[in-house]
């Protein structure tokens, strides 16, 4: 064998070597920000469980836990502050009395077309 031969067979050792290195950095830089991403999602969850906005998802038969993982998290958080800055909690504490309500029922809400969104592609995805 030649050294350039023993120089490839390095080259190519090493280049592996590297490769490997860099393949299980990526894994593991992709399960931390897995990890993050679910505590992100639960103190978003423990946010709305607060709010009226989850007892409207349910009473509209939206599945919560399809909401945290469908809806953008920008727009939960708008969600989010368009519900603790409502005016209109009487009427919705009204209409939250009924076992269940449809999406045009709740114009009142400042949040009415993002759920009204969220609720018809829900239908359109059973």
């Amino acid at each position: 064998m030649s050294a350039l031969e023993y120089f490839s067979y390095i080259a190519f050792f090493v280049l592996g070597i590297l490769f490997l290195i860099l393949a299980l950095f990526f894994v593991l830089l992709i399960s931390r920000n897995l990890q993050q991403g679910k505590r992100v999602r639960q103190k978003i969850a423990e946010r709305v469980e607060s709010l009226r906005m989850s007892k409207m998802l349910k009473a509209l038969g939206l599945d919560f836990t399809q909401y945290l993982y469908t809806v953008p998290l920008h727009q939960i958080n708008d969600s989010m502050n368009k519900c603790e800055q409502c005016a209109t909690t009487e009427t919705c504490d009204e209409k939250l009395q009924q076992p269940h309500i449809e999406a045009d029922e709740i114009d009142f809400c400042p949040n009415h077309e993002c759920l009204g969104k969220f609720s018809q592609l829900s239908k359109d995805n059973q």
